[in-house]
């Protein structure tokens, strides 16, 4: 997932303005405890989305994809004391762990958790956000995408993780590797924002990759 040198990495992520002590307790838990703890953003991933938090002035951050919580504190952590963080995952056992250390942090009491089908959870929202982070199953990157730019609001923007998928969204590089389904999706959904012309779009290829979406207000 990391393409870059492990040395390189870790001195950006040393010279970056990363997440509290809790969030850093919550990753050594998850990487102790979970087999699954590599679907952690990372520090500088998460680096990001506080720096981009700042820098946009979000007051609202709706994320797909809860997992043990560490990016819904790390970006509940950027945000002003009024702001909010809604998650949302269908797994409602791991919010025992999110929970706990959540509560840990003051920043904790801007987080509101959701539970249920992403897609249907999302119906049932009717208010806008400033930032939303996808970073749920893949097969449904679309639909999340299409529903959540209904709910964006004029300034704000998408973030979308996992888009490079160890590189095997190249064609080159997939015939090396072992293929799975949700190479295709995200195949599908890379080709699908970038043949549209109302947004503007960044891919970074930082940790497994990162899209940056907003609308073109010029379209």
């Amino acid at each position: 997932m990391n393409f870059l040198d492990e040395r390189i990495l870790n001195y950006s992520i040393d010279k970056s303005s990363c997440p509290s002590k809790h969030c850093d307790d919550l990753e050594l838990f998850t990487k102790e405890n979970h087999p699954l703890h590599r679907m952690l953003c990372g520090k500088l991933e998460a680096s990001l989305l506080k720096f981009l938090i700042h820098l946009s002035g979000a007051n609202s951050v709706l994320e797909l994809g809860t997992f043990t919580g560490y990016s819904a504190l790390a970006m509940a952590e950027a945000l002003p004391i009024d702001g909010r963080v809604t998650t949302i995952d269908k797994n409602k056992k791991i919010n025992e762990i999110s929970s706990k250390f959540w509560k840990e942090s003051k920043d904790g009491e801007k987080i509101r958790a959701l539970f249920g089908d992403g897609l249907e959870v999302l119906e049932t929202l009717d208010e806008e956000f400033d930032l939303i982070f996808i970073d749920a199953d893949k097969r449904n990157y679309k639909a999340y995408f299409d529903k959540c730019l209904s709910l964006l609001s004029k300034s704000g923007f998408i973030v979308v993780d996992n888009v490079l998928w160890s590189g095997r969204v190249v064609e080159e590089i997939g015939k090396e590797l072992e293929q799975d389904k949700s190479t295709e999706y995200l195949v599908e959904f890379n080709n699908y924002i970038s043949s549209r012309d109302d947004l503007v779009k960044t891919l970074l290829p930082i940790r497994d990759g990162i899209y940056l979406i907003k609308r073109d207000s010029n379209a």
